[in-house]
């Protein structure tokens, strides 16, 4: 029952929003609370109850239905079409503090059930094709895609067009969907990522977990990930305002007789110098220390000849690691 901009930032998954107070009308009534209590329920009152009566007009709910109504606090807004609707004679009742016990819900699974979660990695540079070897894993195998639910390629330049991260709540939220619908018996598999994927964080237990089990380190060739990234980061490539906002912050973070070799290559447009540069110059320097790229003599290393759908599908069926 919250407005559209609490609905956004997070929400019960599955859950449907049903305003009884619109965001400029929770806007107006919380600034004359603060003047005039009395007269703000007043107006509140009339407002909810115009807006419950168009919510009874949708027909949304079934007599069989067992309805859960929440709002902030599980308070007023929740009440008032709680009353209404048990008054006709549905099958209603109230979240005990709402949203936020939802959210306290969520916060103690990744304080204290974690542990109960197995976790191995699958580690590599930049442009070998991690993200795509645990898209062929899932099929035989449970995977958790940290990169997928926030929105982000983990690099510098990992924004994805068109496609805005979550905020850290919301992030939280589909991590714990998903993990709910895994088998906390079997092993799963992620990316070994740094612990914050672009502005997000992965929660720390659940980081620190991740580092438990077994690591596959996947190693190509540098020109076999030139051609990858070309494919993979392609929207750069063909939206010239990208690659410059990507050229601004890569300006700021490396040095300056790298950057002008980047820059020489791409003024020129050719792209698989463009991206080889990027490499040397930039992502296997810095990300050398990172979880991902760090060597350690227990990697199951797998060398991998063509980073491709196939190659990786024979890969994880012949080898005996993925079973």
């Amino acid at each position: 029952m919250r407005s559209e901009n609490e609905f956004a930032d997070d929400h019960i998954p599955s859950s449907i929003n049903l305003p009884v107070l619109n965001n400029k009308e929770r806007i107006i009534i919380g600034t004359q609370y603060k003047e005039n209590s009395f007269e703000a329920r007043k107006k509140g009152a009339a407002l909810i109850n115009h807006n419950i009566s168009k919510i009874i007009k949708k027909d949304l709910f079934n007599k069989k239905d067992k309805i859960l109504i929440y709002c902030w606090r599980g308070g007023l807004r929740s009440l008032s079409l709680y009353l209404v609707l048990k008054q006709i004679g549905f099958d209603v009742e109230i979240l005990e503090d709402g949203y936020k016990s939802y959210r306290r819900h969520v916060v103690q699974f990744f304080e204290d059930e974690i542990e109960q979660f197995n976790f191995n990695q699958i580690k590599g540079v930049t442009g070998v094709g991690k993200t795509l070897f645990l898209k062929n894993l899932e099929k035989s195998a449970q995977v958790l895609d940290l990169e997928g639910i926030a929105n982000h390629k983990g690099s510098i330049l990992g924004d994805i067009p068109k496609f805005k991260q979550p905020n850290q709540k919301m992030f939280e939220t589909k991590l714990f969907e998903k993990l709910e619908s895994l088998n906390r018996k079997k092993k799963i598999w992620v990316e070994a990522e740094s612990i914050k994927i672009g502005k997000l964080n992965i929660p720390s237990k659940l980081w620190k977990k991740m580092d438990e089990g077994i690591s596959v380190k996947l190693k190509s060739t540098v020109d076999e990930r030139v051609k990858f990234i070309l494919k993979d980061y392609k929207y750069f490539t063909k939206e010239p305002e990208l690659m410059s906002n990507a050229m601004l912050v890569l300006k700021k973070i490396i040095k300056k007789d790298d950057y002008k070799v980047i820059e020489e290559n791409l003024k020129n447009g050719d792209y698989m110098s463009f991206v080889k540069s990027l490499i040397n110059h930039h992502y296997d320097k810095a990300y050398k220390k990172t979880r991902s790229e760090m060597d350690d003599q227990n990697d199951n290393v797998i060398e991998i000849d063509k980073i491709n759908n196939k190659n990786f599908l024979d890969i994880i069926k012949n080898n005996k690691i993925f079973t």
